[in-house]
């Protein structure tokens, strides 16, 4: 269909009166109509009486859904004024030798029988499979970018190797190929498991409920059919979420840590995850900066989709870095012993070059199952293995055997302060400058001593009330939007905290300074209030007026230990292995207080409960005794066999 706008209209836009020259595709023949010689808006050839498809309501050819090739020319009848200096974009001309349906060429201009929204209706997404693979596409690629991230957040703020990235790439494409997310059966399986439970809603509501009456059902069948579409949608995201849960991201990460060689323990994971330091909680904010905005792709935004409920602890995230590790298939090595026994005894600032050879030849001497990830959550964590060769390496060169050498530094720090002073001082000194094996030992608990003070277990967002509320803001309730009057009550609820603090900026350093306060508990033993929390007491300070041994007998007992007095001197003070003890129809465990200090320091350095470190020391114990009882009976064998050789040779020669 060509247009021949004519070279008599100065101004196909004008405004003016005139007549419309139309040409019959019929006859040929070509006149000049008026807008009075229209008929119900159409025009009609008064050679062949042929209706032209041209109407006359229309104020501008332009707009013509004419068809054929009918050439509008409209011949103007008086002067019109120019609309300005703008020029009309030409209308694109159509080739012939092509010609488009009218349907299809003006689509555009047709009038829809529903009225056209913002949002999508009820059937734009169209079939149930296309609606899964538009919410697994962008799941899948959103844990990806969340992983992405995390990845960069360890190499640039926490000094984690490069190689990490590389590693977690392909842990990452294995994972993912290992869930079977991308399988067609997938789709079928989860609506058939969605037309299922609707079916078991369906026959428990209608037990339960009787309509009486209908009304508006188009309403209530349009009401429904986004109900169902919104329900299928979630189906699918639960699905995802099983198969692919969020969480997996920090499982890869530690994952590739692991395999990289890297001294990064899970508890570091947990607390940088539930801290901010590592993109989890509020990781969804950066989802739709990487990969534009989902409402084009996914009917789900990014919080519905990849906020997590809670962060998993650091047992139930090395558990998940071993279930991928053994649905992948990788044949995984033992942790790090050298990063992470050098990391630990840098924390507690015990001397190196003496302590971790020695743990070394434990390590290699042994090589217990509990050193390689397991995907059992029942299982000890690694960490706490390499503890415990630590704990036995300590014993083995300071020979801590409950010799009673904290109950005399004890009794030192009550009868004078100067003793107390000479202790402390005695920390920063050189392990190795004493020859006395008593007075290395004395340094040895005293340095440990102070450094379970040191060990800082709680995160950085509960040290003030500033410091919460901003990792409230940035990391909790990041993602939701506020109105107006919300978010000028936060502006004046702010604003009094900062007045009050501004005046009273001494009680504020005083209360910050003093956070940690002193609660009396039962038994006259005091222990420390931090943060809402009790946490047991752990400064021995003979200032204070109470007595220490009794403050560490009533911590034993709340965790489940009952204290030994000193073992009495002996001319052989070999190796002692404790068991557990009945006391009152049950059992527990009993400990020296030497022993007690290595285990608190070690378990709080770990992040695990006191009791699982001493099982986990018993547990190694009773693995070194039975290698050296075989070693023994090899040794006998061996010696048994020469004997005998010698023997049959002597009687030969003879």
């Amino acid at each position: 269909m060509d247009y021949n706008l004519g070279d008599t209209s100065p101004d196909p836009y004008g405004g003016g009166g005139g007549s419309i020259h139309l040409v019959c595709d019929h006859c040929g023949t070509s006149d000049n109509y008026n807008t009075d010689d229209a008929d119900d808006g159409q025009f009609t050839c008064r050679t062949c009486s042929a209706v032209h498809t041209t109407q006359a309501t229309a104020a501008d050819p332009h707009y013509f859904p004419v068809t054929g090739s009918i050439s509008v020319r409209r011949v103007a009848t008086q002067p019109t004024p120019k609309l300005g200096a703008r020029t009309p974009t030409p209308y694109p001309r159509t080739p012939q030798a092509a010609p488009v349906p009218a349907a299809a060429a003006f689509d555009d201009f047709m009038e829809l029988s529903e009225p056209r929204d913002f949002a999508p209706g009820s059937g734009t997404w169209g079939e149930p499979e296309d609606l899964a693979a538009r919410v697994r596409w962008r799941y899948v690629q959103g844990l990806q970018v969340i992983l992405q991230r995390q990845l960069e957040v360890l190499v640039e703020r926490h000094q984690v190797g490069a190689f990490v990235c590389a590693v977690a790439g392909i842990v990452w494409v294995r994972w993912v190929a290992a869930s079977r997310v991308f399988d067609g059966i997938w789709v079928h399986q989860v609506l058939e498991d969605h037309k299922a439970t609707g079916r078991e809603n369906c026959s428990s509501s209608r037990d339960n409920k009787k309509h009486d009456e209908v009304k508006y059902e188009s309403d209530d069948d349009m009401l429904l059919q986004r109900k169902d579409r919104r329900k299928v949608e979630f189906a699918f995201l639960r699905s995802l979420r099983m198969m692919l849960p969020v969480y997996s991201t920090l499982a890869v990460c530690f994952l590739a840590c692991h395999i990289a060689r890297e001294a990064i323990l899970p508890s570091d994971i947990y607390r940088w995850a539930m801290e901010g330091n590592i993109p989890y909680v509020a990781a969804f904010t950066e989802v739709d900066r990487f990969l534009g905005n989902s409402f084009q792709d996914c009917p789900l935004d990014a919080r519905q989709l990849f906020r997590p409920v809670r962060v998993i602890g650091a047992w139930q995230l090395e558990a998940a870095a071993g279930s991928i590790a053994q649905k992948v298939g990788l044949r995984l090595p033992s942790v790090n012993f050298y990063a992470i026994a050098h990391r630990c005894l840098k924390d507690l600032l015990l001397p190196i070059d003496r302590i971790l050879p020695h743990a070394c030849r434990i390590y290699e001497w042994a090589m217990p199952a509990e050193l390689w990830l397991s995907s059992n959550p029942a299982r000890v964590p690694t960490r706490v293995c390499v503890m415990a060769i630590l704990i036995v390496a300590l014993r083995l060169l300071y020979n801590i055997n409950g010799q009673g050498i904290w109950e005399k530094i004890c009794e030192e720090g009550r009868n004078t302060s100067e003793s107390h002073h000479d202790t402390n001082s005695s920390t920063s000194r050189k392990l190795e400058a004493s020859n006395s094996e008593e007075f290395g030992t004395r340094e040895l608990l005293c340095a440990i001593a102070a450094a379970y003070d040191k060990i800082n277990t709680t995160h950085d967002y509960s040290s003030d009330l500033r410091s919460y509320l901003k990792y409230c803001k940035e990391v909790i309730f990041t993602g939701i939007t506020f109105s107006d009057e919300e978010n000028h009550l936060i502006e004046i609820f702010w604003d009094m905290y900062k007045a009050r603090e501004d005046d009273n900026p001494k009680d504020h350093v005083k209360s910050q300074s003093n956070s940690v306060e002193d609660i009396p508990i039962t038994n006259g033993v005091k222990k420390h209030y931090r943060d809402g929390a009790f946490v047991e007491a752990s400064s021995f300070s003979a200032s204070s007026g109470h007595d220490e041994m009794q403050m560490l007998k009533s911590e034993m007992q709340d965790h489940g230990f009952h204290y030994m007095p000193p073992r009495k001197p002996r001319k052989s003070d070999g190796y002692l292995r404790y068991r557990r003890k009945r006391l009152s129809g049950g059992f527990v465990y009993v400990a020296h207080a030497d022993y007690y200090m290595l285990l608190r320091a070690f378990a709080k350095l770990a992040e695990i409960d006191i009791r699982i470190m001493h099982i986990s020391v018993l547990k190694l114990e009773r693995r070194l005794a039975c290698i050296e009882e075989q070693i023994e009976r090899s040794l006998n064998t061996l010696q048994n066999f020469s004997t005998a050789t010698g023997d049959e040779l002597r009687s030969v020669s003879d």
